[in-house]
C-alpha cells in the first residue's frame, strides 16, 4: 500500500464546507434573535414579579406598607415604604431602589401603566402589612418584536406573569 505525501483538503472541499456553514448560520440567526428577544422580555417580567413578591414579604415582616411607583415615560419603577408614625406618607428606601426594564434589554419598556391609585392618580401597587395589595396588571413590551408580558396581581397578594 502506497501512502500519498499530499494528504489534506482540496480548495473545493473547503469552499463547500464554508458555504454550508454560511447557509446554516443564515437559517439559524432569525430564530436565535427571536429567542433572545423573548428571553429578555421574560427576564424583565420575572424581575418585576419577583420585586413585587419580595416587597410583599418585607411588608409582612416589617408590618408596614410598601409602594411600587411606575413611571411609564421614564420607563422605570421605584420602591418606597411607609414612614413609621406617619401613615400615608412614603420614603425612598436606602439605598434607593429604582429599576428599569431597560437595564435588562434596551428594547423592553413599560407599555401600559397600572390602574392609578385612588389617592393621587400616580400609577402604583400598594402592598399592605397583611400581604394584600390592589388587583391590577402591568404590561412590558419588547419594542422590536412587539411581544408583551403582563404581570398581574390580585387582592390576596399573588403575582402572575402571563
Amino acid at each position: 500500500m502506497k501512502i500519498s505525501a499530499n494528504s489534506g483538503f482540496t480548495l473545493i472541499e473547503m469552499i463547500v464546507v464554508v458555504m454550508l456553514l454560511g447557509v446554516f448560520a443564515a437559517v439559524a440567526t432569525p430564530s436565535f434573535i427571536t429567542y433572545q428577544q423573548k428571553a429578555n422580555l421574560r427576564e424583565a417580567a420575572r424581575d418585576l414579579a419577583s420585586d413585587i413578591a419580595l416587597y410583599r414579604q418585607r411588608a409582612v415582616s416589617e408590618n408596614r406598607r410598601y409602594r411600587i411607583l411606575f413611571d411609564q415615560p421614564g420607563n422605570s419603577y421605584t420602591v418606597q415604604r411607609e414612614i413609621l408614625n406617619n401613615p400615608g406618607n412614603y420614603e425612598a428606601l436606602v439605598p434607593a431602589v429604582t429599576k428599569r426594564p431597560y437595564d435588562i434589554s434596551s428594547a423592553v419598556i413599560i407599555s401600559a401603566d397600572p390602574a392609578p391609585s385612588s389617592s393621587g392618580g400616580v400609577p402604583n401597587i400598594t402592598i399592605q402589612p397583611r400581604g394584600t395589595m390592589g388587583a391590577g396588571s402591568v404590561k412590558l413590551q419588547h419594542t422590536v418584536s412587539l411581544l408583551e408580558k403582563t404581570i398581574t396581581t390580585n387582592i390576596m397578594g399573588r403575582v402572575h406573569v402571563d
